[in-house]
């Protein structure tokens, strides 16, 4: 199995240039009525960035929805098995061609070690326990695989109520009320602790970095990679990180000393 460094990456993202970031922004703006270009592009730029070689590399994108990243790493030569839990996803995924498998990302169907990458696109923040899903990423990665895991971090100025924005900056238990009460819930598409559980990018790194088998890569905000150093001031990065993105390796175990 080839490590990243082998595979010719430092396993650090560099990020498009600000033209790339400027389109990509417009496209958000018009996301709630017409989200395919924005997603679309997305998957293709995130892929485009990607630090890893994929070709002919078995990956497994957990939380697929319709499969947008599914066919981009697939473009880019990745054999890639999409899963998702949604049905509405997975007929959209299978409409297109696609072969998604319907299952709980935490209980994911699979032997252990059995995929070179796992690729997790803003689907932790839609599960009541992120971590079961890193212990599945953990356990079905081979040693030397790569994990590319971002989500939508709950106190995210922009985003992290996702349609409840910015009255989700009241609280979990607060925010829902007062937008209910004056937007109502009719217009939410994820209801806090049914389809949308608050996601903390300190909560995550520390899960993360007390796995022994998993080695942190990069960690830096999805969209402005290049200002990773927010990440290290908690509190702040809470804030003003749109969307958190982090790279880890799973190490090969080490081999037990002889007595």
């Amino acid at each position: 199995m080839s490590t990243a460094e082998d595979q010719g990456a430092d396993g650090r993202l560099g990020g498009e240039p600000p033209a790339g970031r400027i389109e990509l922004f417009k496209l958000f703006l018009a996301e709630r009525d017409d989200p395919e270009p924005f997603y679309t592009r997305l998957a293709e730029r995130s892929v485009a960035d990607f630090p890893f070689a994929l070709r002919d590399r078995r990956v497994l994108d957990i939380g697929s929805g319709p499969g947008h990243y599914t066919k981009a790493l697939q473009h880019a030569g990745a054999r890639v098995v999409p899963i998702d839990l949604r049905e509405a996803n997975m007929q959209r995924a299978r409409a297109a061609g696609l072969a998604a498998v319907r299952t709980d990302a935490t209980r994911a169907p699979f032997p252990a070690r059995s995929f070179d990458g796992v690729f997790c696109s803003n689907m932790l923040e839609h599960v009541p326990d992120a971590s079961a899903v890193l212990d599945e990423l953990e356990r079905v990665l081979k040693p030397g695989g790569w994990g590319w895991i971002s989500w939508t971090n709950w106190w995210s100025l922009w985003a992290g109520g996702h349609d409840m924005a910015p009255f989700h900056l009241l609280g979990p238990s607060w925010g829902p009320k007062v937008h209910d009460r004056l937007r109502g819930s009719w217009r939410l598409k994820n209801q806090v602790n049914a389809g949308l559980w608050p996601t903390y990018i300190g909560r995550v790194l520390e899960d993360v970095h007390r796995r022994p088998a998993l080695r942190v890569l990069d960690a830096c905000p999805r969209y402005y990679p290049s200002q990773r150093w927010v990440l290290r001031v908690p509190g702040f990065r809470e804030v003003v990180t749109w969307n958190c993105l982090i790279l880890v390796e799973k190490e090969a175990a080490r081999p037990e000393a002889r007595p």
